[in-house]
């Protein structure tokens, strides 16, 4: 349920000017709940500014309203903020350092990991995604949705959930997803543009990266390491998680899959952790100072590649055990 508190900021007269963020390394739920809760604000009659620490990926240019987007080198001056899909303020990346603490700063996050960090704080471990949380912030609010904002919250709860997938997949995803299509939504053009519009060069690289996967004795762990080397001359596969760990995940047997993106060789992984549901990747992730969801979650080492696998798979391991 929508919180009150959360409805009168947003109401507020004196609050004209909002900067509008979400976490770095966007995918389809940050931007699509990012740019709907813009589209929502400006409607109200705010003024309103999309930034981004990261760039948006090549899939996502068809979403309404993403050519706002910004990446700044500091914050516009405005009168609150409000972030999506952010476990933590630190998650929207180098720009948090501008957040003002005399400012209203707006939570809105479905992450069970989440540190409640905001002066209003929506958090609800229990909905799919942020986009279904829009979705309710909409009703909650009356306001009766464009087509513009359903392909945006559409898109959002489809790459969310796996097309549909997860385990986090509930009725009311479900109802939500049915009430978007009425505004006419084309869901194959969306699907499309997300899972059927690769390079010819990247589908040869997902091959290559499901042969060289890899699981320990025991069949109950699986990962996969991408070498920052093949990152650079294919850049779309910094940000395909989901289309990459599912090799993993997809393996008879395994209990977690773990995904190792070098991002910067020798010094920085970014690790990516699946679960089928009897291992908590959330408290595995937290061991490494990331989280998420009990069965998807993330964290970022530093370090060499190597060393990072061989101290995750042996947490994992042991989990499993």
């Amino acid at each position: 349920m929508v919180p009150k508190k959360l409805v009168a900021e947003l109401k507020r007269k004196d609050l004209k000017v909002f900067v509008v963020s979400a976490h770095i390394h966007l995918e389809g739920d940050a931007l699509g709940a990012e740019l709907a809760v813009a589209s929502l604000l400006k409607r109200m009659g705010k003024t309103v500014y999309c930034v981004n620490d990261d760039d948006v990926p090549e899939e996502y240019l068809f979403l309404p309203g993403v050519k706002t987007v910004r990446r700044p080198h500091a914050l516009p001056a405005y009168d609150a903020a409000v972030l999506v899909d952010c476990s933590d303020a630190s998650r929207i990346g180098k720009i948090s350092r501008f957040l003002r603490r005399d400012r209203p700063l707006i939570n809105i996050d479905h992450h069970i990991s989440n540190a409640r960090f905001g002066t209003v704080n929506w958090v609800d471990s229990r909905t799919s995604c942020a986009c279904e949380m829009v979705y309710q912030l909409f009703c909650a609010l009356g306001m009766r949705l464009n087509k513009a904002e359903a392909v945006l919250l559409y898109t959002g709860i489809l790459s969310d959930t796996g097309s549909f997938r997860y385990a986090s997949t509930s009725a009311a995803t479900h109802q939500a997803a049915a009430h978007l299509l009425r505004y006419g939504i084309d869901v194959y053009e969306i699907h499309r543009r997300l899972y059927e519009n690769f390079s010819y060069e990247t589908i040869r690289a997902f091959g290559r990266l499901a042969s060289a996967m890899q699981r320990d004795k025991t069949g109950k762990v699986a990962w996969i390491e991408v070498p920052a080397a093949l990152i650079k001359s294919q850049p779309v596969l910094a940000e395909q998680t989901d289309e990459i760990i599912r090799f993993a995940r997809a393996v008879k047997g395994v209990e977690v899959a773990l995904l190792f993106k070098e991002v910067r060789r020798g010094r920085e992984v970014r690790v990516n952790l699946r679960s089928r549901g009897r291992v908590d990747v959330n408290a595995l992730a937290a061991v490494f100072g990331g989280g998420g969801h009990k069965m998807a979650s993330g964290c970022t080492l530093k370090g060499a590649r190597k060393d990072v696998v061989a101290k995750v798979v042996a947490e994992a391991v042991r989990r499993c055990s």
